[in-house]
């Protein structure tokens, strides 16, 4: 299924469905099910980064069950009991996590305009929408290119250990943090310069349904 083509709202309904679904679900025996049945969805879909997402969502399960464990356990809960209940926030977490990934990566800042125009939404939640999912996978892809500039520079960021690893990845904040400064002024200016105003109704060329239509109509679809 073309899954870039369905409506951003769409997607986005399903993904809070789940989401409430997930967290509803305190019992691990039940959210650890629901979190495998998303991964596999997504594995299936072949949502794009989904290899990048599993190491991240791996990172997750991991330091969410460490502190859980330990604060719980602190707190006078028995091993098991504190184990149950990390688990079930791990897997409440990945379910989360996983459904707005596959709405991220589906959904492309022109649909999400042209859904958003469509729905007559206001244009600061229509800029919203689109700079927030928009931006995400781009921010993601800056991220992995910091990092092949770490490798370039001779880092050894793979064949290392978790800690040394970690450390690394939290060194690349710093860089993506001062990326997304700029790109932010970047998207600033060019609103101004182009004029961008709130006031303004905006349509939309796209045909506008439970899918969006991917491209500009030809010739010969116009015609009557």
């Amino acid at each position: 299924m073309r899954f870039h083509e369905v409506n951003f709202f769409l997607k986005l309904a399903g993904a809070l469905l789940l989401t409430v679904g997930a967290w509803f679900a305190t019992d691990w025996r039940l959210g650890v099910p629901l979190a495998l049945a998303t991964l596999g969805f997504l594995r299936i879909a072949q949502v794009p980064g989904i290899k990048a997402y599993l190491k991240g969502a791996a990172l997750l399960v991991l330091l969410v069950q460490a502190s859980w464990v330990v604060n719980l356990m602190l707190q006078g809960q028995p091993a098991l009991q504190a184990l149950s209940m990390a688990t079930g926030m791990s897997a409440r977490l990945v379910t989360t996590t996983a459904a707005f990934f596959f709405v991220m990566e589906t959904s492309t800042p022109g649909s999400i305009l042209a859904a958003s125009s469509a729905a007559r939404l206001p244009p600061v939640a229509t800029l919203v929408l689109s700079l927030t999912f928009g931006i995400i996978p781009m921010l993601r892809d800056d991220f992995e290119r910091i990092a092949d500039a770490q490798r370039a520079r001779g880092m050894e960021i793979d064949d290392v250990g978790f800690l040394v690893r970690l450390r690394f990845a939290l060194a690349r904040g710093v860089p993506l943090l001062v990326q997304a400064i700029r790109m932010a002024h970047s998207i600033s200016l060019s609103l101004s310069i182009h004029g961008f105003d709130m006031r303004e109704k905006r349509t939309t060329w796209r045909k506008v349904g439970l899918m969006v239509e991917p491209r500009l109509p030809k010739a010969q679809d116009r015609l009557p």
